[in-house]
């Protein structure tokens, strides 16, 4: 189980991203799953695919 980023900087434009559809007090995540996150400044969207802390990138 990974606990995923509560804030993501944008690739595009350098804004902040937050999760969609999830919340700290969620819980942690599995790895292999699908995490989207919205910009608030340019509005697009991220798909982070949750990892696994034990593998080397």
């Amino acid at each position: 189980m990974v606990m995923p980023d509560t804030q993501i900087v944008c690739v595009d434009c350098g804004g902040d991203c937050f999760p969609l559809g999830w919340f700290p007090e969620d819980g942690e995540l599995d790895p292999g799953t699908v995490l989207p996150y919205r910009c608030k400044d340019c509005l697009d969207r991220w798909d982070i695919v949750i990892g696994d802390p034990g593998d080397d990138l």
